[in-house]
């Protein structure tokens, strides 16, 4: 396994070894809540943005939100939308790629 990899693993509670794997559920649930902590944070702080009318996702995602209005450049969007579907699906492949190296051992 990549050292990048185990890395990855040791941070969330999963130990690998040759033959066998540890996990360690306090660490791994601590993990989870930190992750579920962040994004209900950041969602939050989103929808506060939205309902003061402070949302201006113009520059990058085409789209802005005041109080009156929503403005929507279809190209910006088109192309966020498939620069974060590239990025995903990057991401799943990392995913991928890790659980296949957890598979052959």
């Amino acid at each position: 396994m990549a050292k990048q990899d185990k890395d990855l693993f040791q941070k969330i509670g999963i130990d690998i070894d040759s033959n066998k794997i540890n996990i360690d559920i306090n660490q791994t649930k601590d993990f989870f809540n930190t992750l579920i902590k962040t994004f209900e944070s950041a969602a939050q702080n989103i929808q506060k943005d939205i309902s003061e009318g402070k949302v201006d996702m113009a520059e990058n995602v085409g789209i802005k939100i005041d109080k009156e209005n929503i403005n929507i450049d279809l190209e910006k969007t088109k192309s966020f939308i498939e620069d974060i579907g590239k990025k995903m699906e990057n991401f799943i492949s990392e995913i991928d790629k890790s659980v296949d190296n957890i598979g052959k051992k």
